[in-house]
């Protein structure tokens, strides 16, 4: 019988260690995007839609970001879906600013938006900006 009782007890601890990382599991699924105007001249504004995320748009005065907080599934292809239009007076651009093949390592990526096209910036010192062309 104490056998019994102590296989019992550890299918017990067993199922409560897995439900916990599987819990842990789904937090990491969360994205957090966040653009910041960076455009070469210091003095156009920019507006920043992500339909996919929601229906807003935002203008950006230089300086100014804004963030999305996103579930990584929440795209009806069942991936990320970040594709954002960038306008500012003269231009107009779209990019996808969550690629999972790309930002891979990334729960929280800065992007720098700028003329020429996004820089994604890295909290960590030995990591470079690495800037990206428009998608179109």
């Amino acid at each position: 019988m104490a056998i019994f009782g102590k296989s019992v007890s550890f299918l017990w601890v067993l199922i409560l260690v897995l439900s916990s990382a599987n819990n842990c599991m789904v937090s990491a699924d969360l994205v957090v995007i966040q653009a910041t105007n960076r455009l070469d001249n210091g003095s156009l504004d920019l507006t920043v839609a992500c339909p996919n995320i929601e229906n807003k748009s935002y203008l950006l005065h230089p300086g100014q970001y804004h963030q999305w907080i996103n579930n990584a599934d929440s795209s009806p292809s069942g991936g990320p879906f970040f594709k954002c239009s960038f306008e500012w007076k003269g231009a107009s651009h779209i990019f996808n600013m969550y690629n999972p093949s790309r930002d891979f390592d990334c729960e929280e990526c800065h992007w720098y938006i700028k003329e020429t096209g996004p820089c994604r910036v890295y909290d960590r010192p030995n990591k470079p900006t690495i800037c990206s062309n428009w998608d179109s």
